[in-house]
């Protein structure tokens, strides 16, 4: 792998929640990070001229191909669609023929790929690491636990009109990760892949990054009630959730939830401290932030 202490890195999926996260981040250890976007506008309304710009989608070869060029790590993440293995597994065909030497690919959540046959989303990510294992490419895969942002993002919402966190999954803990730290340790892996992997030790394998700690609902209520200063207690959601538009996203998430009632998404891994040096953030600390505006209205 190139030695540059500034390498180049396309970064795939810059404009969403963790490409927001990642960017920055590259930006302050002085890499060069190049963002794949469709929209061009949106990158520059984010970063004005500190990125350079590529616009494109995966299912243009000649943009694809561009936006690889003089590029030396990549950075791999795309929406869960139908497609998602079509279109990640083509970037990784154009990214050998680029010349790409090291790729950090965002996967899905460990218990969602194995065993197999559970979840639409994590077979796809699993044929993708097969994919990416049979390209030759040196590689780094993140199987990040449920974040912090997306499943428990809607606490806040929940207690400012009432007293109870609804809940999908009672009384099975979930290990939340915040996504700021599946940003950093992402930068770790592109942009120090072998010194991480000595301390990581032998495994080559994903990087399962979870939290400290597995919670259930009941837990996230004694603490929104600490920091709110109120009673506050967890239950089932009154009906059914309203179904995704999109039937397709709708069976991805059916298939989660099932997957946390049943207990997979309790496991704890120290990986995120190998990583960085320190503990994972903790879901007190994202509550706090989260519920801050509520405590003061209290």
């Amino acid at each position: 792998m190139s030695a540059h202490p500034h390498p180049r890195v396309l970064v795939c999926g810059a404009s969403g929640r963790l490409g927001q996260l990642l960017v920055p981040r590259l930006l302050a250890r002085q890499a060069r990070p190049r963002v794949l976007v469709r929209q061009a506008a949106t990158a520059q309304a984010l970063w004005g001229d500190t990125v350079e710009i590529a616009q494109g989608s995966f299912e243009d070869a000649a943009a694809l191909g561009q936006a690889l060029v003089g590029i030396e790590r990549l950075f791999l993440l795309s929406p869960i669609t139908p497609a998602l293995a079509e279109q990640q597994l083509r970037v990784v065909a154009a990214a050998r023929a680029a010349g790409v030497q090291h790729i950090v690919k965002l996967s899905g959540s460990d218990w969602t790929i194995a065993p197999p046959g559970h979840s639409l989303s994590g077979d796809a990510h699993g044929r993708i690491e097969e994919g990416l294992q049979a390209s030759g490419i040196s590689h780094t895969v993140l199987r990040p636990n449920a974040w912090m942002q997306v499943g428990l993002s809607r606490i806040a919402a929940d207690l400012r009109s009432g007293d109870v966190i609804r809940s999908q999954h009672l009384g099975a803990g979930v290990s939340y990760i915040d996504a700021r730290d599946i940003a950093d340790v992402a930068v770790e892996a592109l942009l120090n892949p072998e010194a991480v992997q000595q301390r990581l030790g032998t495994a080559t394998g994903p990087w399962v990054l979870t939290g400290s700690q597995a919670l259930r609902p009941q837990k996230l209520a004694e603490i929104a009630s600490r920091l709110l200063g109120r009673p506050i207690t967890a239950a089932a959601p009154v009906a059914a959730a309203a179904a995704a538009a999109d039937p397709f996203i709708a069976q991805v998430h059916g298939e989660f939830f099932a997957l946390m009632r049943a207990g997979h998404a309790a496991a704890v891994t120290a990986t995120v401290r190998q990583v960085l040096g320190r503990e994972a953030r903790t879901v007190e600390g994202f509550l706090a932030e989260e519920l801050g505006a509520l405590a003061v209205a209290v």
